[in-house]
């Protein structure tokens, strides 16, 4: 618990400080490399995906994994936090609604690394996979935004997360 209220603060800190629209990390800044480095030997501890268990899931609310929705100047991050009763008796009903155990952040880029390594393992029940697709935005922004999500899922890729694009309306829910 102390751990999502320390990666809360951090990421409403530091999440919005981007300096431009574009998400820009070149592949020779020290600072992402190191971030990388350090973030991608954390990761390392979550198990490989499940693909036949994450590509079972369709909708948004039911994806359990962190989900990310890209847009023009940030990236917004949606997890859930372990339920930590352990009974089954009203899983995800009225007493322990879901809904409640969701954390929605908004990170930049260059904070995603160090956000996805602060997640708890338990963040993680398909494995080190997440869902990517593009948040909602205006007409204008569309290929901004389009540019960003590839900026994004090369970023995954090189912290050896898997990544499950999503595409559609309502993926910022």
């Amino acid at each position: 618990m102390w751990t999502m209220l320390a990666l809360s603060s951090m990421v409403l800190v530091d999440g919005c400080r981007h300096s431009g629209d574009t998400f820009n990390l070149a592949d020779n800044n020290a600072a992402w490399q190191k971030a990388k480095t350090s973030a991608r030997q954390e990761l390392a501890e979550i198990p490989p995906p499940s693909k036949n268990v994450y590509l079972a899931v369709r909708q948004e609310p039911q994806w359990l994994n962190p989900f990310l929705s890209v847009k023009r100047n940030m990236i917004q991050m949606r997890i859930y936090l372990a339920d930590e009763n352990a009974s089954p008796v009203d899983r995800g009903g009225l007493t322990r609604i879901t809904a409640a155990r969701r954390q929605v952040l908004n990170v930049s880029l260059e904070d995603l690394p160090k956000a996805l390594a602060s997640l708890p393992n338990d963040a993680w029940p398909y494995g080190r996979v997440v869902a990517v697709g593009e948040g909602i935005t205006d007409k204008q922004s569309r290929a901004e935004v389009s540019r960003n999500l590839q900026a994004t899922i090369k970023a995954l890729n090189d912290l050896g997360i898997v990544v499950d694009e999503w595409n559609g309306p309502g993926l910022t829910q």
